[in-house]
């Protein structure tokens, strides 16, 4: 734990790195997440046995659970260290978890102690270094102390903390508490089911149980009472002073007054029954084999039912990588095949013109090759002639040689003739030479020329030898290219082929093996993780995703019980390892010694050495896991409990529960001393309390590393979040979404709109509703049929006391109401403030005491401190109730901002989530309208059946179904009651209303945006089309709009229900003719009558002239008052103008009508119901001709005919 226990101290400087998201896995993908969730949800990796319930845990929390036990020995399976934290929001079943980790602990102890025949031969025996008695011991009757001699016993050792005591209480009165309601079969279970279910309860039911104990079973002469035993089932009915318990499976520590109880209610009497004389606990050693065997036995069938369903999944996620090889080769493949297909495309079209360049460079070949053969043949041709001719001058040289030298001197002189004949023969053979001589000349330039002419040719010839070799090799290239690609495309073709056939054989394997469980009856049936079951995961339709976040893949129900069996076999084997050891005595007596709870041999308190104590206490406390697997204390506690153990990883498994209340340096000293911790919390929950020297402290950070250690929300659950590789982002309202661990989804403690609040404020919808409705018997009994918002304005006591009179006296209101129907009302009264809690408190009291005799509120009931029915939200977290009354407090004064603005979402959750089944938010809607979460709050109460009976109308329901759903939703929609109404008197006695329809429109309009009213409903309400609608102003057309599209969502409703409240519906259309008289007489009148006397509103304003009348004091009536006062002068100068319809007569029937109107909108706007007649008759005022008998003329509705209010300033023409 040391390297967790520094990257838990440093996780604010540590950059962030991507974890894996397992609710929004963008990010990997669904094939990876399928991958991933297989890995995890793998049943190898999940515990060998279960909590008796005849549910199992939902998706999530068995995804929660496997990653917490990290049994798994994978690559993701590391991905986390040995901090592991659980976000659970509430009502998602932390519990469960909780209890699921607790089970698989306790089997993996016990299969571990299974290895010894004998208990005593688990320990080591130490000797004491200090003691006094012979030996060194402290007493002479345990001269040693003992550990383990196997550590890994320790690794399943589990210690429960929080900083909330009622967190600590919680775990410890729910462990023990019996598993009847939990194990009871659901109506439609087969006979094999709730027989198998029944099998399960008798092994952990008292009353059923085969075993039987006596107390005082070794003592002489005491009373023996015998009783049937479970797990230590009187002791731990005696310790949590509750005889609805099962066994001491946990118990709470800590405080001085816990170990005293722990001491005279567990360990006293397990001495005096199990460990009287030392030959009792070896006379036990039968009975710890026969449990050892029946233990044994029992996870022999759970090991072997684990193979064959852990062959399916083992098959599934055979089957998803095969395909996902199959489609990653695919691609890649595919690419391959794709590109050689270009490649051979590309080779082809350059193959086919090489070819039809082939014939064009042969025939250049051989042209240029007879073209240098030529060449050749005309050289060699004129060589010869060059040769001819030279031989022939050189014959003619050598006969003119001749010729000149056939003559001697003599001859010269005497035979003159001979001699001149001889010369003229040689001059003709040296004439003959000179001319053969430019011959010659002649015959060599040619020769030359010819040379050249051959040099040409045979480079032209070479280069067309050249060019033809290449265009043969290019050829020859291509050619092996192209039936290189061909091969290549070939054998990606054979690898698809094959790992389609791998993937199609895998797949058939996964549902040859799955075909075995389909139509499987009840006992066998189960969820597999494939495409399909993510696909559905991941929808956005709710339901859909619902189903899939609700199941628990690869488990059954059979596979369960034996779970569940192998549970109750384990702690029977472990309650009589324990006291079959006569070792495990003597350390729990010296564990006494040690509390100071058991004095010595002389009556004495024992001092250990401090030496004695770091080596020995250890042992003792890992011993006394064996005796109660499930410790707890608070961290205000645990630090003395623990003060002795100084070595690292003594406990095994550390729960922090509530983590996000803790401080994160609280929990160092645990962590230091555990092997694995796993912190269950919400950050969206209540926050932690930072003392004043704390503040301080952190105001003293100055280095940049310790900025982020500042801020005031740190908690030990933000930490181990921080280290949590596992989890998901949600939006904290700034850029950067909090990444918060393994979620828990599936809630199941709130109906709506609670759930919805929640959902919406803090998890940013990622919750999934569960939660069964009330019985009709139970809901009979609730304050209302329905949570509201109840507006009660009023003012605050002031200087910071947010109690406000006014709002306490509808709490009692309701209060009457609670008792009348229930003598004890599961009820709390929540506030913000401590100012108002004392307030309403005190109020209570004295409203009692003042009507005594007549109130039915029972004060001692609710003022109880014990049984804490009012608070602040902050001691409320981790409670819940039937009925919550949500007490705001606040005025709109100054001095409430600063509080209406320290609400913050957080508050508001714990709030909601505390109410299962009806919330009653009482404060002053214009006060909180400056808080955001409050303000949503509001709409989501006041619209959450709106929306209900919008998506039961879009559904294709069974027509019983469909009118049963409808009966339902049309009981919660909102009453007047719900909005902020302003009250003005415009008469003596007559009082008139305005109502704020903002909330109302700002939390429908998304949901009605994209509705479009045809041509026939705008014509139902007189108006020829939207242009029409569009002609009025934007407020009066918003309310008029929304109005009109509630008008058709509700009609059906009127249908199975004609005695709802439509209220809702209603003040949509009263604000409408509120702001449209306004718009179309406002300025007119006041410009006619500025001199008029009024009533006003507010302190000093009587009367008023109309002239100087506000905006807000011109309401129906006041409208009402003005005209009837002035109609015989509306009339003259109407007609004066050229109008004479609107003569006196006129003013009077309008007059009337909007006076009809007036009262319905005041009807409407007062509590009380609102019926959809009542509001038919309203709509008539308001845009239909009048049909009163006796009233003429007949005007058309108010709507429309207020339009003469602009023709009197002369902004519009009749």
């Amino acid at each position: 734990m040391g390297k967790d226990l520094l990257a838990y101290v440093t996780v604010l400087k540590e950059q962030e790195t991507d974890g894996i998201d397992l609710v929004n896995p963008g990010k990997q993908g669904k094939a990876e997440y399928q991958k991933q969730i297989q890995e995890i949800l793998s049943v190898e990796n999940a515990p060998l046995g279960k909590w008796p319930s005849r549910f199992m845990p939902a998706f999530m929390q068995q995804t929660a659970i496997n990653l917490a036990i990290g049994k798994g020995s994978s690559e993701l399976y590391a991905e986390n260290g040995n901090i592991f934290s659980v976000n659970g929001p509430p009502g998602t079943g932390k519990t469960t978890l909780l209890k699921e980790i607790v089970v698989s602990n306790i089997i993996e102890r016990a299969i571990l102690l299974s290895e010894y025949k004998k208990p005593e031969d688990a320990f080591e025996e130490h000797d004491f270094l200090h003691g006094e008695e012979p030996g060194n011991a402290y007493s002479k009757y345990t001269r040693h102390w003992y550990s383990l001699k196997n550590d890994e016993i320790n690794r399943y050792s589990m210690l429960v903390t929080s900083c909330n005591n009622a967190a600590v209480e919680n775990i410890s009165k729910e462990l023990p508490k019996k598993m009847t309601g939990d194990l009871s079969p659901l109506d439609g279970d087969p006979e094999e089911l709730r027989g198998a279910l029944a099998e399960v309860g008798r092994l952990f039911e008292p009353e059923e149980s085969d075993v039987t104990e006596s107390t005082g079973q070794s003592g002489k002469g005491s009373e023996k009472i015998q009783y049937r035993d479970i797990y230590f089932t009187k002791y731990a009915q005696e310790l949590l002073d509750d005889t609805e318990v099962w066994g001491l499976v946990a118990a709470p520590l800590g405080r001085r007054s816990n170990l005293n109880q722990f001491y005279q209610k567990v360990l006293y009497p397990l001495g005096w029954d199990f460990y009287g004389k030392k030959e009792t606990a070896q006379n036990r050693l039968p009975s710890y084999q026969k449990a050892r065997k029946q233990f044994l036995r029992q996870l022999e069938i759970v090991r072997e039912m684990q193979s064959a369903l852990g062959k399916a999944g083992a098959l599934s996620k055979k089957k998803a990588e095969a395909e996902a090889l199959a489609a990653r080769i695919e691609m890649e493949s595919g690419r391959a095949i794709f590109e050689a297909g270009q490649n051979i495309k590309k080779g082809r079209a350059v193959f086919s013109e090489l070819e039809k360049a082939k014939e064009q460079i042969c025939a250049n070949m051989l042209a240029c090759k007879k073209a240098a053969e030529q060449a050749e043949a005309a050289r060699q041709s004129k060589e010869e002639a060059l040769s001819g001719v030279r031989g022939k001058r050189k014959e003619a040289l050598e006969k003119e040689f001749e010729k000149r030298n056939s003559v001697s001197g003599l001859q010269k002189l005497f035979q003159k003739s001979k001699y001149e004949a001889a010369m003229k023969l040689a001059e003709e053979y040296g004439r003959e030479a000179g001319e053969l001589e430019d011959v010659i000349s002649e015959l060599e330039s040619e020769l030359e020329l010819l040379n050249q002419n051959v040099e040409e040719a045979r480079t032209l010839n070479r280069r067309a030898e050249r060019e033809y070799q290449s265009h043969r090799s290019e050829t020859g290239r291509y050619a092996q290219w192209i039936s290189s690609e061909e091969e290549k495309a070939a054998d990606h073709r054979k690898k698809i082929s094959q790992a389609r056939k791998e993937a199609e054989a895998a797949r058939k394997e996964y549902e040859s093996e799955i075909s075995q469980y389909t139509g499987a009856g009840r006992m066998d049936e189960r969820v597999a993780i494939d495409e399909s079951f993510v696909e559905k995961l991941l929808s956005k339709d709710v339901r859909t995703s619902t189903d899939a976040q609700v199941a628990n893949p690869w488990f059954t129900q059979r596979y369960n019980r034996e779970r569940e069996k192998l549970f109750g076999y384990a702690m029977r084997m472990n309650k009589e390892f324990v006291i079959s050891s006569n070792h495990c005595r003597d350390n729990f007596t010296t564990l006494s010694h040690y509390w100071g709870l058991r004095m010595g041999d002389e009556n004495e308190r024992i001092l250990f050495h401090q030496e004695d104590k770091e080596i020995m206490v250890p042992a003792l406390f890992q011993t006394l896991f064996l005796l109660v697997p499930v410790l707890s204390s608070t961290f205000a506690s645990v630090g003395r409990l623990l003060k002795d153990i100084t070595q690292p990883g003594v406990i095994g498994t550390l729960v922090v529960d509530e983590a996000g209340q803790a401080q994160p340096q609280m929990a160092l000293g645990a962590l230091y001393r555990s092997r694995r911790a796993v912190i269950v919390g919400d950050p969206k929950q209540v926050e932690p309390v930072v003392t004043d020297d704390l503040i301080l402290l952190r105001k003293a950070y100055q280095d940049q590393a310790l900025k982020p250690y500042k801020k005031k929300t740190l908690s030990v659950q933000a930490f181990a979040d921080g280290l949590n590789r596992f989890g998901t982002y949600l939006d904290n309202g700034t850029d950067y979404p909090e990444w918060v661990g393994c979620p828990l989804l599936v809630h199941r403690r709130c109906i709506s709109p609670m759930y919805d609040i929640s959902n919406e404020i803090s998890y940013n919808g990622i919750m999934k509703q569960q939660t069964r409705p009330p019985k009709a018997e139970k809901a009979a009994r609730f304050i209302f049929e329905k949570s509201q918002w109840i507006n009660v304005k009023g003012e605050e006591k002031g200087n910071k006391n947010h109690f406000v009179e006014a709002q306490a006296r509808k709490v009692c209101e309701l209060l009457e109401i609670a008792f009348s129907k229930n003598p004890e009302p599961g009820i709390y009264i929540i506030s913000p403030f401590t100012t108002v809690v004392a307030g309403i408190r005190k109020y209570i009291d004295q409203y009692c005491r003042e009507n005594a005799g007549q109130t039915r509120i029972n004060s001692r009931y609710i003022l109880d401190y014990d049984q804490k029915k009012i608070g602040t939200v902050h001691t409320f977290q981790g409670k819940e109730a039937d009925e919550v009354i949500f007490l705001l407090g606040c005025d709109t004064g100054e001095g409430a901002k600063g509080a209406v603005r320290w609400v913050n979402r957080n508050i508001v959750n714990v709030a909601a989530t505390r109410a299962k089944f009806r919330l009653y938010v009482i404060g002053d809607e214009e006060a909180w309208k400056e808080s955001a979460c409050i303000s949503t709050a509001k709409n989501i109460i006041d619209t959450f059946a709106i929306k209900e009976i919008k998506s039961i109308l879009e559904q294709d329901l069974p027509e019983e179904e469909r009118r049963e759903a409808l009966l339902k939703a049309s009981a919660g929609l909102p009453s007047v009651t719900a909005f902020s109404t302003a009250e003005a008197e415009y008469e003596e006695d007559a009082v008139d209303y305005s109502i704020d329809t903002s909330g109302l429109l700002q939390g429908l309009n998304d949901e009605f945006l994209t509705t479009e009213l045809t041509a026939s409903q705008l014509g139902k309400f007189g108006f020829d089309s939207g242009k029409a609608l569009d002609q009025l102003s934007g407020r009066v057309r918003d309310n008029l709009l929304l109005g009109m599209k509630l008008y058709f969502l509700l009609e059906p409703v009127y249908r199975v229900n004609p005695g709802f409240d439509a209220s809702c519906c209603a003040i949509l259309f009263c604000k409408a003719i509120e702001l449209r008289m306004k718009d179309c007489f406002l300025k007119s009148l006041q410009e006619l009558f500025p001199e008029f006397k009024i009533r006003g509103m507010g302190k000093g304003r009587g009367t008023v002239a109309l002239k100087d009348a506000k905006y807000e004091e011109l309401t129906l009536g006041a409208f009402g008052v003005i005209l009837k006062n002035h109609r015989a002068e509306l009339g003259r100068r109407m007609q004066a103008a050229g109008n004479p319809r609107y003569d006196e007569n006129w003013w009077r029937a309008f007059e009337a009508r909007l006076q009809d109107c007036t009262n319905r909108r005041n009807q409407c706007c007062h509590s009380g119901l609102f019926s959809w007649m009542d509001h038919l008759h309203l709509l008539a005022d308001l845009f239909r001709a009048d049909k009163t008998k006796g009233r003429d003329p007949k005007i058309g509705g108010i709507m429309f005919e207020s339009a003469v209010g602009m023709v009197l300033s002369g902004s519009e023409q009749v």
